[in-house]
């Protein structure tokens, strides 16, 4: 047949995924593979990695396990944006050595000059992997993916004790051997639900957050990190600066008033806390994060709002 009735080739345009206890296992299986298979000497990594004293560092802890490889951290802007002309020179600085860089989609949200970025790594023949921790649901609805491999933290998405997923985009990369098992085998598979739903209420939440956010003109006290949505991007969290006030303790008084917010990252790895990370450096003593999972309730975001602005001004006094 030229053409046949209906498609047949079973591999064709398989997914190729893998089940961990948690993403960094994932990231640590494939760096690893990648580093035996001859295929990587140095990681370029965004320099904007958090660390806490309970969970170390999701993005880094995996990759110091590894020995022979080298790591190199690129510059991102105060808005979490990839600073483009520092990559450029670090990946020209390498001389054409075997490279990968891990691009971090913050929050959801898919860097606006990704393409851009794709190229120049292609051009120099490196890897793009792609960190989707916060991304699952980005990753189901951005047109573009660019990724050699991407994985995902599944217990940040939806109501899991633990649970990650890697899942190889090149070709090249599906014949070696990984640890992971296969996602429906195990009993976080993020298939049970219905993602699409899921994913629809996060941005709805987001949106109205938002809203209320812009409405009530409190940026003397708290901006949105982020100024508008790509088409396809699901947020994890509603990052927002706080300008006035001790967040710390805006932290602490948020919780106990029954409102779960977080700060990613509030302490960053020590590569980074240095002056020549300084945009990353002050957006870790401001960033907090709003809940918009699909389990929040709208009804009381307003409420949430007025009594972030309190503890802003309460606590700037």
């Amino acid at each position: 047949m030229i053409i046949d009735k209906i498609a047949i080739n079973e591999n064709n345009h398989k997914i190729h995924e893998y089940y961990y206890n948690s993403a960094r296992e994932g990231m640590f299986d494939l760096f690893s593979n990648m580093l035996v298979e001859g295929l990587v000497n140095t990681l370029f990594m965004p320099g904007y990695i958090g660390w806490s004293p309970k969970e170390g560092s999701g993005i880094f802890d995996p990759i110091d396990k590894i020995e022979g490889i080298s790591i190199e951290y690129y510059k991102m802007t105060s808005d979490l944006t990839i600073d483009f002309k520092d990559l450029l020179h670090r990946i020209q600085k390498l001389n054409n050595g075997k490279f990968a860089v891990l691009v971090v989609n913050y929050f959801g949200f898919v860097d606006p000059y990704i393409k851009d970025i794709v190229d120049i790594i292609r051009q120099y023949s490196g890897w793009i992997i792609t960190d989707n921790a916060h991304g699952f649901f980005t990753y189901q609805y951005t047109v573009d993916n660019y990724s050699d491999a991407t994985f995902f933290s599944l217990h940040k998405m939806f109501p899991f004790k633990c649970g990650g997923s890697l899942i190889l985009k090149n070709k090249q990369l599906i014949d070696y051997k990984y640890r992971g098992s296969k996602i429906s085998d195990t009993q976080y598979n993020p298939w049970k639900y219905d993602v699409r739903n899921i994913a629809r209420i996060r941005l709805e939440n987001y949106v109205i957050l938002e809203a209320i956010i812009v409405k009530e003109n409190n940026a003397e006290y708290l901006t949105p990190l982020k100024t508008n949505i790509m088409e396809g991007n699901i947020p994890q969290t509603f990052p927002i600066r706080i300008n006035k006030g001790n967040r710390d303790r805006i932290y602490e008084l948020m919780n106990q008033a029954g409102y779960g917010v977080v700060s990613l990252y509030h302490t960053l790895i020590e590569p980074l806390r240095c002056s020549e990370y300084q945009a990353s450096l002050n957006l870790s003593k401001s960033i907090m994060n709003l809940p918009v999972h699909q389990d929040a309730d709208k009804d009381k975001y307003q409420d949430m709002v007025n009594l972030l602005v309190r503890h802003c001004r309460l606590t700037s006094k």
